[in-house]
């Protein structure tokens, strides 16, 4: 009876724990034309953006041409983000429906005017 009453309190807290987060990352390349300063991302349609994790040290901007490796927190059962980038001039752009668990690298650029995603199908 004993072992029993000592697993209960363990039992409990995994049941009341909440989801968590995980580590997640990507590979942006920047073909946007712009320097980019900022990298923010979103579960789509939730509009809740985060930053991106960074490096204490690492300088976060990404120049057109480079690719930068994005650390973010994924949320369970989430694979589809948007991303928003703030650039050197302060405009900022959205582009979306960035499926994380299939694409690791994602080019970022635009094509008449909009922005446009280009993942690597192999």
């Amino acid at each position: 009876m004993r072992a029993k009453l000592a697993c209960a309190p363990l039992a409990l807290a995994l049941i009341t724990t909440p989801a968590m987060a995980e580590d997640w990352d990507f590979v942006l390349t920047n073909d946007t034309g712009k320097t980019v300063t900022q990298v923010e991302l979103t579960p789509t349609g939730q509009a809740k953006w985060a930053a991106q994790r960074t490096e204490e040290g690492v300088p976060s901007e990404v120049k057109n041409g480079n690719d930068w490796t994005v650390h973010f927190d994924k949320a369970e059962g989430t694979c589809d983000y948007d991303v928003r980038l703030t650039f050197a001039d302060k405009s900022t752009a959205v582009w979306t429906g960035l499926n994380v668990c299939d694409n690791a690298f994602a080019e970022f650029s635009y094509r008449n005017g909009n922005p446009v995603i280009v993942v690597d199908d192999d």
